[in-house]
């Protein structure tokens, strides 16, 4: 069993992404805001981080580069989920981030993506 961190401000997103992973066995944790994110990361040590771009405190791409800049962090996967289309190709240039999902995504697209990230495949 991983443990996941999802990181989205909106409730809708965490209660979707929830429902589609309970069946996986996960241990999941949520957060609604980028502010103090990093230290929640450090704290939780998660096996996958699946982050939101536009989060209220500290956006996405500025986690993803802090956690990049970090040894320890830079080696949890990513899972980006957006609803801005050019995301893609800004988080491509980390490899930590297994995959980009655009927003809206399918239940079964989420739990791809996190087996493979876990597994340590990349999209």
């Amino acid at each position: 069993m991983a443990k996941i961190l999802i990181a989205d401000d909106e409730p809708e997103v965490l209660d979707f992404c929830r429902f589609s992973l309970q069946k996986l066995s996960h241990d999941l944790v949520e957060v609604q805001s980028g502010q103090d994110l990093i230290g929640k990361i450090k704290s939780e040590k998660p096996d996958l981080l699946i982050l939101d771009v536009m989060l209220p405190g500290m956006d996405g791409y500025t986690v993803q580069l802090q956690m990049a800049e970090d040894g320890a962090l830079s080696k949890i996967p990513v899972i980006v989920i957006t609803a801005l289309k050019p995301a893609e190709s800004l988080f491509e240039k980390f490899p930590q981030v297994a995959s980009v999902l655009s927003k809206p995504f399918s239940s079964e697209r989420l739990a791809e993506a996190v087996r493979e990230a876990l597994s340590g495949s990349r999209k």
